[in-house]
């Protein structure tokens, strides 16, 4: 879990209320024991000099939910290269393989092959997201102790919030237990059913008892999507709309005294002409209402995001929208996707690209970059779709110091646009055009911000003649990612 930790809960009372439901007359018929501690080795590059890499270590909490197979968070296993089971019921230890990460909705599948795993293990059940107010306990190995801990409190709130793994905006059920690093991946448990309630996954320390948990909502989306054994991940929003509390503006938008809704604002292209049209207004989605603030709300009154009925699709289906569209009712049938931007999200589990010139180095724009380089650096076009598949944004990542760069030093962290006039397509592109150049001097056009084509000109012999020693000083393996060293399949 990936936040500060929170003060310890007192837990004697804690563990006094729910002995009874966990006590067995012999150890191994205690249900506990489907709750499991990994430990992790791990291997994380570094987005800013991308040929090192960073390891370490950490551990996390999961719960068998089948034979031989553990639901965690998958940001305990993420960038591992080593996984350690241990069990609650016995001290031997046990190795584990990813089935699936799936970043979006921070969930992970492990297996374990070895049969003796499931010894005094009887799977959990995953249950119904409970509603608020509902009592759970958490379950799980957080730090300060070795030992499985329990941690109990109410489901204070469900919405929407982003998770910081995926960046992504989810349902997500807080809940007042505490819940600290290491908690993460493990069961939060329904105290009137024993079944799973949620999964353990993030909090915040900006304020008293806010740990969240991975509602069954999703958990079930997840399991879902892996069935046919490939994770295609959470669909995207390709939409935006405005409230429509005015009065004044749903008049002027033609709305019906007994119509509620939103005013579609953008629709990424990828949509296509046949589906929802900017000046829409969404009236209902999936067969709900939607509210003039963008509610939706479920049987049993419980409130849901627009987005809800989207990301709980899979990848390829469609959900039914009613829109009002030049005073007609109008039925579509919209496509679930995900959006096919020019930066790449978090690069979790995969090596970035790099390419060195002289003492410049480049790489491919990404969620995982912008957080390590803590740059602020943002444009409207790296969150549109693509003109081409092959189209990325590249950013000169850092200026390594040498005489070949001098004047050039804190340039780091901006969009490369074009090398010698021509605009680039993605980082091979860039590779290609810098090695193709016979002029005496090579001219990157970059932006920062509002600036438009900043100019970088470089001596092309110096910087060619100055490579091995910059690969020396800063210890570069090699002037490019191995990607970058074959030719792309066709």
């Amino acid at each position: 879990m990936k936040s500060s930790v929170f003060p310890v809960a007192v837990l004697g009372a804690v563990l006094a209320s729910i002995a009874p439901i966990f006590a067995q007359e012999k150890p191994e018929d205690d249900p506990l024991n489907a709750v499991v501690k990994i430990e992790v080795t791990t291997s994380v590059p570094d987005f800013v000099w991308p040929w090192r890499v960073n390891l370490g270590s950490g551990s996390g909490s999961g719960v068998v939910i089948s034979p031989g197979q553990i639901l965690t968070c998958a940001h305990c296993v993420t960038d591992s290269t080593f996984i350690r089971i241990r069990k609650n019921n016995e001290d031997d230890l046990f190795h584990a393989e990813p089935l699936f990460i799936d970043n979006d909705r921070d969930l992970a599948l492990l297996k374990v092959d070895d049969p003796a795993f499931m010894r005094g293990i009887v799977p959990m059940e995953i249950g119904e997201t409970p509603p608020v107010q509902s009592e759970v306990v958490a379950v799980g190995y957080p730090r300060g102790g070795r030992l499985i801990s329990f941690t109990r409190g109410i489901v204070s709130r469900i919405e929407d919030i982003r998770y910081s793994q995926g960046w992504t905006v989810l349902l997500a059920a807080q809940v007042d237990a505490a819940i600290n690093p290491g908690n993460s991946g493990g069961p939060v448990l329904d105290m009137k059913t024993f079944q799973i309630a949620g999964i353990a996954f993030q909090g915040r320390d900006d304020g008293e008892s806010l740990g969240y948990m991975i509602p069954t909502d999703i958990i079930r989306c997840f399991l879902k999507d892996v069935e046919d054994k490939r994770l295609d991940g959470t669909p995207d929003l390709l939409f935006a709309a405005d409230w429509l509390e005015s009065e004044a503006k749903r008049r002027y938008l033609g709305m019906k005294p007994d119509q509620t809704g939103l005013l579609v604002t953008h629709v990424s292209p990828s949509l296509g002409d046949q589906s929802i049209h900017v000046d829409d207004v969404i009236l209902e989605i999936d067969g709900y209402r939607v509210a003039n603030n963008g509610n939706i709300r479920l049987e049993g009154n419980r409130i849901r995001s627009r987005a809800y009925p989207f990301y709980m699709r899979q990848i390829g289906e469609s959900v039914p929208v009613k829109v009002l569209r030049g005073g007609d009712v109008v039925d579509l049938s919209v496509p679930v996707r995900k959006f096919d931007t020019k930066s790449k999200r978090f690069l979790h589990d995969e090596k970035p690209d790099y390419f060195v010139f002289g003492g410049l180095v480049f790489t491919t724009l990404s969620y995982s970059y912008s957080v390590s380089a803590k740059t602020s650096y943002h444009d409207d076009d790296t969150s549109e779709d693509k003109e081409s598949p092959e189209e990325f944004f590249v950013m000169l990542s850092d200026v390594l110091g040498d005489v070949c760069t001098e004047g050039y030093f804190g340039a780091g962290g901006v969009h490369v646009r074009s090398v010698n006039g021509e605009k680039i397509r993605n980082l091979r592109h860039l590779v290609k055009l810098v090695e193709a150049c016979q002029d005496e001097f090579v001219r990157f056009g970059v932006d920062a911000d509002a600036e438009w084509d900043y100019l970088i000109a470089v001596d092309n012999a110096e910087m060619k003649a100055a490579l091995p020693r910059v690969m020396e000083r800063y210890q570069i393996p090699a002037d490019r990612s191995e990607d970058l060293r074959t030719e792309p399949k066709p």
